[in-house]
């Protein structure tokens, strides 16, 4: 669909981590996507709670169906329909407020978009779940 939001997390380490990832340092690779993986999995939660009653609930079809999948050695997205692979098919408009590219007067609850802006400026919780990762695995 044309427009569609893309909202992304992302956040790059360098020093000592590093040669984790490029297995130069056995053992630390199983900690640190374990981290992300936990971090994909706060962020989904994130996004699932903030559709409660009178806020994008009514079965909670649209909450279930969140989740994440990983996509790449060390990516994560998070969607409707990322554990099934069938989102549900008014995701795209209770997150944007928008019909077949037009904008309705319903203005979408970005639940997405604010989980992002929000760990997009949360880079201590980033670095918490990574260094309880790793430095729990050199213990």
């Amino acid at each position: 669909m044309a427009g569609k939001p893309n909202y992304e997390v992302t956040f790059e380490t360098s020093g000592k981590l590093f040669p984790a990832i490029t297995g130069t340092w056995p053992g630390l690779d199983k900690p640190i996507r374990a981290g992300i993986f936990d971090i994909a999995a706060e962020i989904t939660t994130d996004v699932q709670e903030q559709l409660v009653a009178g806020h994008g609930w009514v079965t909670g079809r649209l909450r279930g169906s969140i989740g994440a999948r990983q996509f790449s050695n060390l990516g994560y997205e998070i969607r409707s329909g990322a554990v099934t692979g069938e989102p549900v098919p008014y995701a795209y408009w209770i997150e944007t407020g928008k019909r077949r590219g037009r904008q309705t007067r319903f203005r979408g609850y970005q639940m997405f978009g604010r989980a992002a802006k929000k760990w997009n400026s949360n880079r201590a919780r980033i670095d918490k779940i990574m260094a309880d990762h790793v430095l729990g695995a050199m213990q």
